[in-house]
């Protein structure tokens, strides 16, 4: 009797668990190498390294020329003019821009994103952030994960940042 229920209770685990069916073993088979991207370019690297994108640098306090598009009581939000960058043919305008908590000295912090906007469409997509804590001092970076665009919502700051953009464009 025990024999006959072994049967029906491994294929059952072996169908309600599937990696048990495809497991191998460790080292079987050559190592595929580890594939980054960078700048739209594939490199392989060696497997078990960790290749590390270089992220574009923000522009410092001293190079950019902040604008500052408007606030509420949490942020006030500015944009790079000398780093903005238009594509004509697209349409789509790619700045820096700052957002600055506002609070007790020290205590706030700011967040740098470089971010693309199509003014027409009223959609932006942020590409990377830098944060800084109340003091200055950075506290983190990362390429966004999530670079879709998503819609801007009306009366938001960021609707704010979008107009100033095309009024900006309209001006030049």
């Amino acid at each position: 009797m025990k024999k006959s229920l072994f049967f029906p209770l491994l294929i059952v685990s072996l169908l309600s668990v599937p990696s048990l069916l495809f497991a191998q073993e460790a080292g079987s088979g050559a190592e595929k190498p580890a594939v980054s991207v960078a700048n739209n370019t594939k490199t392989a690297t060696p497997s078990g390294t960790v290749s590390q994108e270089v992220l574009p640098t923000p522009p410092s306090e001293e190079a950019a020329a902040w604008t500052l598009v408007g606030g509420n009581s949490s942020y006030e939000v500015y944009y790079d003019t000398r780093s903005l960058q238009y594509d004509e043919k697209t349409g789509i305008i790619t700045i820096w821009n700052k957002w600055v908590q506002k609070g007790a000295v020290g205590t706030g912090r700011t967040i740098l994103l470089q971010s693309k906007y199509d003014v027409r469409l009223r959609v932006v997509s942020d590409l990377v952030q830098y944060t800084y804590n109340g003091l200055g001092q950075e506290t983190g970076r990362e390429k966004v994960a999530d670079q879709s665009w998503y819609p801007l919502s009306p009366n938001t700051l960021g609707m704010e940042l979008c107009q100033a953009l095309k009024g900006y464009l309209l001006n030049q």
